[in-house]
């Protein structure tokens, strides 16, 4: 019995010296104040990183209140590959006025709507939904950007 209150007691100090800890940022941002240079640079990179990634949300959370759902469902299904060429024009679109769209080659990008659709369609048969069960397309949204920088730059690199 007293082993396992010490373990509880140590388990329960170890907790709460972590719920203290510094973000990641937070460490480098601090490592950054003492003068370590490529602390300065991690920690701009998570911020840039954080910015984004909110910016994916915000962008995606707009797109779901404006998708034309006649046009992009059936069945009550998302048409991922023509919803992959919106969400990309979107997204370009709103980076472009920022000063920081990206050029893609068309072909490509149907290509890779494509493998995408499948994916989700064809060989996970689900996709993220709304609590009324239809297309959650804020969270698609997020998803097919993801998808953009994470396979078909792939792809324009071999």
């Amino acid at each position: 019995m007293t082993a396992q209150l010490f373990l509880i007691i140590t388990i329960s100090s170890l907790i709460c010296s972590l719920a203290q800890a510094d973000s990641l940022r937070e460490y480098h941002q601090r490592k950054c104040s003492d003068g370590k240079q490529e602390s300065c640079q991690k920690a701009e990179a998570m911020l840039q990183g954080e910015y984004l990634a909110d910016r994916i949300v915000e962008l995606g959370d707009h797109f779901a209140t404006t998708v034309n759902r006649l046009q992009r469902e059936e069945d009550n299904k998302p048409i991922l590959k023509n919803a992959y060429l919106d969400v990309l024009d979107d997204y370009f679109k709103s980076s472009t006025r920022s000063g920081k769209g990206k050029i893609i080659n068309n072909e490509v990008i149907t290509l890779c709507a494509e493998h995408y659709h499948d994916y989700w369609r064809n060989r996970k048969r689900w996709w993220p939904t709304d609590e009324a069960g239809k297309p959650d397309w804020s969270t698609i949204y997020y998803y097919i950007v993801d998808h953009y920088y994470g396979y078909c730059l792939a792809l324009l690199d071999l």
